[in-house]
């Protein structure tokens, strides 16, 4: 019955598939009569060892896996068709390392999938499933039939309703493209695409290759039941190469090998093609036949399948009617797969290519809009303008005085903060001067004892003591001079016209200070002076002498005509740039300076010439290039 034989050349493929297998056996279970439907290989099978692991999956409906010997086990797997246990698959493994289970299982989850679709599809008068079944291995027999001697008798298949031709390859269709759109990634879509065409065709080898259109490339995604294959080898290179001859002519090859007289009579129509990559692969691998069908998406090739059989027949015309709705299909799935990888720069890229496509086509307006405007901004890359240099500014006064601690001491009074106006010798703060007073008093109470002493002396006409009493006299009053020049300076007095431009200690009375400490920091408003800071890039272009403009952010209405004065070589990095500080003056109209306060901020221009509109917009870009490519 050609229901068995399926079932035996799905068993035989999933041994095949998953490796280290020694035995096998499949089995449709209800609780009543279980019955075997095929077994693997067909001679020398211990049913009754393999039997055993029935019935703990059908008690539990869940996989039971017995140690037999070392390294050799016997597993048994529960299929699921349709959230339903339908039967069992007990395979006696060779498992040297458990760490292979899990890959195993996984590798199961295809073939449940198609043992769905032959329950689903079965149909004796199917030339897809027919030509499977002719194509099985000669080594399946009916001999591989048997009943498990587990609960009483066995159950006979269950007849099959035959389904027409066109409903078993809509329901071909429609599970392998639900199988390829369960997968999450663009590898494992290939990989599932050429696994079930291959199980399906029982072709030797399925490969896909994708087209990479910038680098006018083909590469080798996927090859059937190999999950590492070197595209360096020559098979590999063998199979591109007819791939891309398909894609080069744009149609569909297929290659017959030369004894079927009634193949290359069926060929003759496609003889004008070339095929001497596909008869390459022909005769390297020892094939019958090799088909290459174009994948397509909205007219546009975006890779091939090659196919290869080494059986004496090649594909009939309902499965290259599958293989090309299949490709239809996967065409579509592998794209969006594409997309939805890509990276932001590439996605950016093809969208942009795609857009200029639909702008700039045949006879578009657009594209003569588009070229006028490039003249015209190529032609405009040479007028010269007047350039401009701008830079950050900042105002400064050209004469500033520090009013600095004169000796260690604490904060007092103060008497003036920031932006105050202040007259030359007006006080500013008044130092704590009260332990220098003491101290005073201390030397002048000592003074007075020594000039007692020496009066004593001189009445006693004791010259000795006399003289000694005058010089601790002499040094006491040294000592009183020097606390009053002390004293004198507690205050702190302006020393010229200007305004208060340092930080506020007000809030800083008691604090102790150290001789030198600045205090007050006093700026002339009389002459200003404009600091600009120019980027290394441009440093060359300045001169002095050049005139300029200034804008201030406290006063963005009034432009303030500049002069350069000075570059100087010094330089400081800000924002992780280094610039170098030129130094202006301001020229003109001098009525505004009243308004004008030290520490002003805003932008400074400078004129440096006249150069290309094209050299404004480009030289950074182009100074970078040179110092970066030299």
């Amino acid at each position: 019955m050609q229901s068995s034989k399926l079932f035996k050349v799905w068993l035989s493929m999933q041994c095949q598939i998953l490796g280290n297998v020694n035995a096998a056996i499949l089995v449709k279970c209800s609780p009543e009569n279980p019955q075997i439907l095929a077994k693997w290989p067909t001679a020398n099978i211990d049913d009754v060892v393999l039997g055993r692991a029935i019935a703990p999956v059908l008690e539990k409906q869940r996989l039971h896996l017995q140690l037999l010997e070392a390294d050799e086990y016997v597993l048994g797997h529960p299929l699921i068709i349709d959230e339903q246990l339908w039967g069992v698959l007990v395979l006696r493994i060779s498992l040297p390392d458990k760490k292979i289970l899990p890959i195993l299982l996984k590798s199961l989850k295809p073939g449940q999938f198609w043992l769905q679709f032959i329950m689903q599809s079965l149909t004796g008068d199917s030339p897809i499933l027919q030509a499977a079944i002719e194509n099985a291995a000669p080594a399946l027999s009916d001999e591989s039939t048997a009943t498990v001697e587990l609960p009483a008798n066995s159950l006979p298949v269950a007849p099959v309703h035959q389904v027409p031709l066109n409903e078993v390859l809509n329901t071909s269709l429609l599970q392998l493209t639900a199988s390829l759109l369960k997968e999450n990634s663009l590898q494992e879509t290939t990989i599932t695409l050429v696994n079930l065409l291959a199980g399906l065709l029982q072709a030797t080898r399925v490969s896909i290759g994708l087209l990479d259109v910038q680098r006018k490339k083909l590469q080798l995604e996927a090859v059937s039941f190999s999950a590492n294959f070197d595209q360096r080898t020559q098979a590999m290179q063998v199979i591109n190469e007819a791939m891309m001859e398909a894609i080069e002519q744009g149609v569909r090859i297929d290659c017959v090998a030369a004894e079927d007289p009634e193949q290359m009579r069926s060929t003759d129509t496609s003889m004008a093609l070339i095929k001497q990559a596909h008869q390459q692969l022909l005769h390297t691998q020892q094939l019958h036949a090799v088909s290459s069908f174009l994948l397509r998406k909205d007219n546009k090739i975006i890779g091939a399948l090659t196919i290869e059989l080494d059986r004496r027949t090649a594909l009939n015309t309902d499965q290259e009617l599958l293989v090309q709705q299949a490709a239809h299909y996967a065409a579509a799935i592998i794209q969006l797969r594409q997309q939805a990888t890509a990276g932001l720069w590439q996605g950016l890229k093809q969208r942009t290519v795609a857009r200029l496509q639909r702008l700039l086509g045949q006879e578009s307006w657009r594209r003569k809009l588009i070229i006028i405007s490039a003249m015209v901004f190529v032609v405009a890359l040479f007028v010269p303008l007047n350039y401009h240099l701008s830079a950050d500014a900042n105002l400064q006064t050209t004469e500033k005085y520090l009013v600095v601690s004169p000796q260690d001491a604490y904060l007092g009074t103060i008497s003036a903060r920031p932006g105050d106006q202040v007259k030359k010798g007006a006080v500013l703060a008044q130092l704590n001067d009260e332990d220098l007073r003491l101290e005073r008093r201390k030397v002048a109470s000592q003074a007075q004892q020594y000039r007692q002493t020496y009066d004593s002396a001189l009445a006693n006409s004791n010259r000795v003591e006399a003289a000694i009493a005058n010089a601790q006299m002499d040094q006491a009053n040294i000592q009183l001079q020097l606390l009053d020049q002390q004293l004198a300076r507690t205050q702190l007095l302006a020393p010229s016209d200007g305004i208060v431009v340092s930080d506020d200690i007000s809030q800083t009375r008691g604090a102790p200070v150290k001789q030198g400490d600045v205090l007050f920091e006093i700026a002339t408003n009389q002459n200003y002076l404009v600091q600009l800071f120019v980027d290394e890039r441009d440093i060359a272009l300045v001169q002095a002498g050049q005139e300029g403009e200034l804008k201030l952010s406290g006063l963005p209405t009034e432009i303030f005509n500049t002069r350069v004065k000075l570059v100087t070589p010094i330089s400081e990095v800000r924002e992780g740039r280094n610039y170098f500080r030129v130094e202006l003056e301001l020229i003109g109209d001098t009525s505004q300076k009243a308004v004008l306060r030290p520490g002003m901020t805003g932008t400074g221009k400078i004129g440096v010439g006249s150069r290309a509109l094209g050299w404004i917009w480009f030289h950074d870009v182009w100074h970078w290039l040179r110092l970066s490519i030299w």
